[in-house]
């Protein structure tokens, strides 16, 4: 090593002094005014620097080697301090106050309160500070001394905070807008500062080597850090809380690239999406989110909103889009709920209205009929026995009408629970029942077991056989098939009677219609059997030149 001339130690002396001064004033300013984020840790940096100056520039300034060791225990805790400072500026003034608790505040500081005690005894064990000795250099005297291995692991310690603070930087300059890139990027430019004045220290570059060039250099960056923060202006309360707010939200949220590519997740994006979404492109990872898509889109049983907002620069160039997905899983299903109910409710009023005109018309006339068909009966003009046969019609019409309008009331209910029903078993079930005189029941196909109301299936096959017997007359050939579809079963019943004329087809299961004078309520009920089910109901032509009503869509119990 060559000697120091005096001037060149002089001139560091000045400097050492002259950072501290501006450390300590500056830090007392910075803690005047520490209510914006980051301003405490700055205050704190520039005092710790200050105070790590002036003691060192006691040192130098220093003849006697008890005054160098006071100053350097002095300056230990200091320099101890000086990396968790650091890293808890960074926290604070990328807004990431959740990783800030007690209990990482403690497992940081732990090491350096460690390495302080161990360098203040280091007499005892000799992990710290080997060969303490005093030496002369020109006409000042330094104090020189050996690294141990605590030394070295607190070196180790302070240069993993340091890098650990520039990628959280790093990471806040990537994520904010150019307005707010200046204030990042002059952080990292002080970082440089302590950095490699650390290195020049440690390695004893130069012909300095009992000198430590970090003393300056952190006032340096402490100036930096607080020209970021009071004079450019720290990140603002509305992005470090719109940051924090995108982070907790419960709602997706997909940052895209220009480029189509996933940019950022928040956490809830990140549950929906698979772990390497990042960085893949945003329609293959997610084909159905397109810009400009608003409709609800369905992701694992959930529905979403998307909001598409694009991103971009001062100068009105496209950065990429942002893409907020809002859970509606809820409000789609009350809003299906509501609208099955406002059609059940439909349904409901039009069976009503068509009850009040059963009611006010239909049942009406065989009430008159069989009035005056007592009345004439009671005069005993010779017709009594014709007219109490008319009244006795008008009677049994009046029961056909009510039974019709009961049944009616019900069949366009809702289903609530599904039976499992053998169809053939149903067919021939509810044909012993009635009474059929000559007519024959042909049945072809499978048997299938299938979901449905048991009651209102039996109703809506009494009613098709019902209407065979009626209009195909007593010795009516009535032909039942089943037959199996992609989308369930089909049930078709026909009959070789007098048909539906075509352009009768789409009115004959509409309520009071009837092609030979009957209630026109049978097959309106066969109709909403099928519309309460699910079911599609269609009227054809049968092979037999009749009437063929056919049933699809009905469901097997294996597709349940």
């Amino acid at each position: 090593m060559s000697d120091l001339g005096a001037l060149p130690v002089q001139a560091y002396l000045v400097a050492c002094l002259l950072a501290g001064s501006i450390g300590l004033c500056l830090g007392r300013v910075a803690w005047r005014d520490r209510r914006e984020p980051g301003g405490t840790e700055v205050a704190l940096y520039l005092l710790c620097g200050g105070g790590i100056s002036l003691l060192y520039g006691v040192r130098v300034a220093s003849g006697s080697e008890l005054v160098m060791l006071v100053a350097l225990n002095l300056a230990t805790p200091l320099v101890a301090a000086v990396p968790g400072i650091w890293m808890a500026f960074v926290l604070a003034f990328s807004g990431r106050d959740q990783w800030r608790t007690e209990e990482r505040i403690v497992a940081l500081a732990a090491p350096a309160f460690v390495w302080v005690l161990t360098a203040w005894s280091s007499a005892t064990h000799g992990l710290s500070r080997r060969s303490l000795r005093s030496v002369v250099e020109g006409p000042f005297s330094l104090l020189s001394f050996g690294l141990g291995p605590a030394d070295w692991a607190f070196v180790l310690y302070a240069y993993a905070l340091c890098l650990a603070g520039a990628l959280v930087v790093i990471d806040l300059y990537r994520r904010t807008g150019n307005r707010y890139r200046l204030q990042t990027f002059v952080i990292l430019l002080g970082t440089l500062f302590p950095f490699l004045a650390g290195i020049v220290t440690v390695v004893d570059v130069g012909s300095y080597a009992n000198l430590a060039w970090f003393p300056a250099a952190l006032v340096v960056h402490g100036v930096f850090l607080y020209g970021t923060v009071f004079w450019l202006g720290t990140l603002d309360a509305a992005v470090v809380a719109r940051d924090t707010a995108v982070e907790v939200m419960q709602d997706p949220v997909i940052v895209a690239g220009s480029d189509g590519r996933i940019r950022d997740l928040n956490p809830a994006a990140e549950e929906l999406l698979s772990p390497d979404a990042v960085g893949a492109s945003l329609s293959a990872v997610f084909p159905r989110l397109e810009v400009g898509v608003e409709h609800p889109i369905a992701i694992d049983g959930q529905q979403f909103d998307i909001q598409e907002d694009p991103i971009t620069d001062p100068r009105g160039t496209d950065r990429g889009h942002v893409f907020l997905l809002r859970d509606v899983t809820e409000r789609e299903r009350r809003q299906a709920a509501l609208e099955q109910r406002e059609a059940e409710l439909e349904r409901q009023n039009e069976r009503l209205e068509d009850f009040a005109g059963v009611v006010s018309h239909d049942l009406r006339n065989p009430l008159a009929a069989a009035t005056a068909a007592v009345e004439l009966a009671r005069h005993g003009d010779g017709e009594g026995s014709e007219a109490l046969d008319r009244a006795a019609d008008a009677h049994e019409r009046m029961d056909d009408l009510i039974e019709g309008l009961l049944s009616l009331a019900t069949a366009g209910k809702a289903v609530d629970s599904l039976d499992h029903v053998s169809l053939d078993a149903a067919v021939r079930r509810v044909w012993s029942r009635l009474e059929t005189a000559e007519a024959t029941l042909t049945v072809d196909g499978a048997d299938p077991t299938v979901l449905s109301d048991r009651d209102r299936l039996e109703q809506l096959l009494a009613n098709l056989f019902r209407n065979a017997i009626e209009h195909g007359g007593s010795d009516v050939a009535v032909r039942v098939a089943v037959e199996s579809e992609e989308d369930g079963v089909m049930l078709s019943v026909g009959d070789d009677g007098p048909g539906v004329p075509p352009d009768r087809r789409d009115q004959v299961t509409e309520r009071g219609v009837s092609l030979d004078g009957g209630t026109g309520l049978g097959l309106a009920i066969v109709g909403d059997i099928a519309d309460a089910h699910g079911w599609d109901l269609s009227v054809e032509a049968s092979a037999a030149g009749g009437a063929r009503f056919v049933i699809s869509g009905i469901e097997t119990a294996d597709d349940g």
